[in-house]
């Protein structure tokens, strides 16, 4: 039943006079839903986390901030040069030297203490490497640049946002978001506006439109009708993270079938009981065929668009890696896995971080539905399907 509605366009995008005020914003309903340890997944393996500094959200690659053990961890790369701070890296001592005004901050790899004009400060958890990455604890820019930000909580956008004090970002989009007038992409006139954080690639990719369908829309056309509100495309994104969180992160070691397949079941379409037990069948060959997969998925609220097929398309950034499994043969709980094989024109490799973008399907079994309640993700939703799959190198 197609009854997705969305807000007018002036009430998604706030003006730059509504958001001057931005400080760092901590979302706790995002590190509740992160922190989840979720039946038969990596239990406290690190989580993906959103982080936007001055509007701009850091993409889903290399580096990507998360959350591991309560602990929100950021790439320094995040902050260089940045919130009136300089920095200065040490490869033989493995030391970050910041200075801002007349403080000097050293952080170092493997330490949970920094050093502030000498004395020792508990960050909470350690400095680390992680892919080639120096990541540090965002209590480094909470507590210790604290003359620079302030910190207050969000429950609605679910990210957490920094922002340089004095700096105009804009307009932005209701989720903190710069919004670009220029460079756009050829089919700019598809979305209700673009986004300076995603590049054209990810605008311009092929539709899984049924054009044959004449009730077909893109999101520009889904948005003009005025009749979803953004918190309930928040809402939809929270359950859409939630549920590949348990699709993407999957331990032969920990997964209990059962309920793994109760929890996993609980953010899908409803319309059939018998999906419950496909996806336990799916679980307990995870355990069979020692599979081990972590990943994360980042869905784009203002691209999404209808196909004419009876669900609603969201565009979203994903990134995995198979780290473990003994037969090559139904590795993910996809129905279009094979596709993989003919996108890459080879077998998906273990110990191999895998990014694109996708178009994933959510759908609804309630006649009426409650909008923000009743969307889930659809049982055939699929990263294979429509899809930039590529390895990155």
């Amino acid at each position: 039943m197609r009854n997705f509605k969305f807000n007018s366009l002036s009430a998604i995008i706030r003006s730059k006079k509504a958001r001057r005020g931005m400080t760092i914003v901590i979302c706790v309903f995002a590190s509740l839903v992160l922190l989840i340890t979720t039946a038969g997944a990596a239990g406290t393996a690190a989580k993906a986390v959103n982080v936007i500094m001055d509007g701009i959200k850091y993409p889903l690659t290399k580096g990507h901030p998360y959350s591991e053990n309560g602990t929100t961890m950021i790439p320094f790369r995040m902050i260089s040069g940045k919130l009136g701070t300089q920095a200065n890296w040490n490869a033989a001592n493995k030391t970050l030297t910041l200075q801002q005004k007349e403080n000097k901050i050293v952080l170092t790899v493997g330490s949970s203490f920094a050093k502030v004009n000498g004395q020792p400060v508990a960050l909470g958890a350690m400095v680390v490497q992680k892919d080639g990455m120096t990541m540090i604890p965002l209590t480094v820019v909470s507590d210790l640049l604290s003359a620079e930000v302030e910190v207050e909580v969000d429950e609605f956008s679910q990210s957490v946002h920094i922002h340089t004090p004095g700096k105009d970002l804009g307009e932005l989009d209701y989720f903190g978001r710069k919004i670009r007038t220029t460079n756009l992409p050829k089919n700019y006139k598809d979305y209700p506006y673009i986004l300076e954080d995603i590049p054209n690639e990810m605008y311009e990719m092929r539709h899984t439109i049924n054009y044959s369908a004449g009730n077909a829309e893109t999101g520009a056309q889904v948005f003009s009708k005025k009749e979803l509100t953004s918190e309930d495309m928040a809402k939809i994104i929270k359950r859409m993270k939630i549920g590949f969180d348990l699709r993407l992160n999957v331990d032969y070691k920990t997964i209990n079938p059962a309920s793994y397949a109760k929890e996993s079941f609980k953010y899908e379409n409803q319309s059939s009981s018998i999906r419950e037990k496909e996806i336990e069948e799916y679980a307990e060959w995870v355990k069979k065929n020692k599979i081990q997969i972590e990943g994360a998925i980042d869905p784009e609220s203002s691209v999404l668009y209808y196909p004419g097929t009876g669900d609603y398309r969201v565009r979203s950034m994903f990134r995995f890696r198979i780290n473990s499994f003994t037969e090559y043969k139904d590795l993910f709980n996809d129905v279009y896995f094979k596709l993989a094989e003919f996108r890459l024109h080879e077998k998906l490799k273990k110990g191999v971080w895998y990014e694109g973008y996708a178009d994933l399907s959510i759908s609804t079994n309630y006649y009426n539905p409650i909008v923000g309640e009743h969307f889930n993700i659809d049982a055939l939703s699929s990263l294979f399907e429509n899809t930039t799959l590529h390895e990155v190198k």
